[in-house]
């Protein structure tokens, strides 16, 4: 006798919303689709954004990093061709782990850290030129470009042109685009936002008010943090460059290990690239004067 199929209840939520809900009634699907996403999706505070708006510059998404089949070797955290760390998403989803969440709409949120079930969702997943943003060092770890949901409500943001992906690209046009960036970070935010159309045909009307959302409490040595990170791995770039050995570990065992393989003109560049990225963050939040929030 034929084994009947079972059904998995960690995701039956997304396939009753997707394949049951919107063909029923689209209107009562989109409507909770965007409370959903409004209540329960948590978003890095657009202040600390100003700041250091590409949280990792030098990570690159990579699904092939990871062993898949026997035989295969795990590379995650090596670099490519390019020097770039290449990443499964793990650094990404880990940014912020440790950060609590602050609400004024969802109790069970507020002041907790984030736990199992949710994922680090791309709100632009691809670019005008059809390239997966993730694979792009701009478009992976651009704050705008990332939010913070509940698996089932996630996945709903992944199908392509999808009312939800849709409503979530709206919402980060409307906590970012406008936020005041020093003009040492100009070029880096402007060369990032080309990557993302900013039309998504959602009325401004329906979107809800930014004080309604969920933020991310950033702690005070967040920045300096990955500030320093992204100055490590210009140095070590550097070194590289110059036909120099390397005198301590670049951040991760494999990264370092493999850096001596980037060729040399290459390592430079982007050496290059991530010293003027520091630094332009750098004279950004040297230059606040009141404490971030």
């Amino acid at each position: 006798m034929r084994q009947k199929k079972k059904v998995d209840g960690t995701t039956i939520l997304y396939h009753y919303l997707q394949k049951s809900l919107q063909n029923d009634d689209v209107w009562l699907y989109q409507n909770l689709v965007a409370k959903l996403i409004t209540s329960l999706g948590v978003w890095f505070p657009p202040s600390i954004y100003a700041h250091l708006p590409i949280a990792l510059p030098y990570v690159v998404r990579d699904h092939t990093c990871r062993k898949r089949k026997p035989g295969q070797v795990d590379q995650w955290s090596s670099p490519n061709e390019h020097g770039f760390l290449r990443d499964d998403n793990s650094l990404i989803k880990n940014l912020n782990n440790t950060f609590s969440i602050h609400t004024q709409s969802f109790t069970e949120y507020n002041k907790k850290r984030m736990g199992k079930g949710f994922i680090a969702a791309h709100v632009w997943r691809m670019t005008p030129d059809g390239e997966y943003a993730a694979r792009n060092h701009l478009g992976n770890s651009f704050w705008p470009n990332l939010v913070w949901l509940p698996s089932n409500v996630a996945k709903l943001t992944d199908r392509e042109g999808s009312f939800a992906q849709k409503f979530v690209q709206a919402l980060s046009l409307k906590i970012y685009r406008d936020v005041d960036i020093h003009k040492s970070l100009l070029p880096f935010v402007k060369d990032a936002w080309e990557l993302f159309p900013v039309e998504h045909g959602i009325m401004d009307q329906v979107l809800p008010e930014l004080d309604e959302l969920n933020y991310f409490e950033v702690p005070e040595n967040f920045l300096p943090r990955k500030i320093n990170d992204i100055r490590i791995v210009s140095e070590g770039l550097g070194r590289i460059s110059d036909g120099l050995s390397l005198e301590n570990k670049i951040l991760h065992t494999r990264y370092t290990e493999g850096l001596p393989r980037v060729k040399k003109e290459i390592a430079k560049s982007l050496s290059h690239y991530l010293e003027k990225y520091y630094k332009a963050a750098e004279l950004s939040f040297n230059s606040t004067i009141k404490p971030i929030t």
